[in-house]
């Protein structure tokens, strides 16, 4: 009897033991998969995470990249006028965009030095030829023509097919306007007409000639 009493009890606790171990590894399969699916969702997020910081800077070029392409077609006045879409620290800037900053406060011999700068250590830089521009801008602002006569003519000698180059041999022709050579100022203002018929500078070279009548 006691015999059957312990066999009885012994298989109760192999029974409750097998259902324990049982749940035991039901619950660590759920653990397991939840693991799995949290891991899952990390990956997704880091790979969201990515994403979104590549499209935000993406986007942050293309503001930078629209805001340089709408000043590099102004004028020293309106620069001046301008304000710019991103402000940067002076410290983190380039030469070129230092100098161009300098412009818009309206300190325009320190934006020379600046741009002057940058030309001598950025010879393949795509800023160079407009670093060029802008010096020539600057000087005939100052009234120093011949000088501001060299810096086009280096825009226009070795960045020919720049999309500079037709207003700056216009500014070349008004030059030599201003420097009371009429003669050579017709034939480069003709030129600008003859070689770059649809530019703004054709458009403005004609309607000088035209006041010169």
């Amino acid at each position: 009897m006691r015999f059957l009493l312990l066999l009885i009890s012994l298989n109760s606790f192999l029974v409750a033991q097998e259902a324990s171990d049982k749940e035991f590894i039901e619950l660590y399969l759920k653990i397991q998969s939840l693991e799995k699916e949290i891991a899952t969702l990390r990956n997704e997020i880091e790979v969201m995470q990515t994403q979104l910081d590549f499209y935000q800077s993406k986007n942050a070029e293309k503001i930078s990249d629209i805001d340089a392409k709408l000043t590099s077609i102004m004028s020293i006045e309106d620069l001046q006028k301008f304000e710019p879409v991103i402000e940067q620290s002076e410290q983190i800037l380039n030469t070129y965009d230092q100098a161009i900053l300098l412009i818009r406060k309206g300190r325009l011999n320190e934006a020379l030095s600046a741009l002057n700068t940058f030309v001598q250590t950025n010879n393949d830089s795509d800023n160079t030829p407009l670093a060029y521009f802008w010096m020539g801008e600057i000087n005939l602002t100052n009234g120093n023509l011949a000088v501001a006569t060299q810096n086009y003519n280096t825009l226009v000698g070795l960045y020919p097919t720049h999309w500079k180059v037709p207003l700056a041999k216009f500014k070349l022709g008004t030059i030599y306007l201003e420097q009371g050579n009429l003669d050579r100022a017709k034939a480069q203002l003709e030129n600008v007409i003859k070689e770059f018929p649809e530019s703004s500078a054709a458009k403005a070279s004609a309607e000088t000639l035209s006041s010169l009548e």
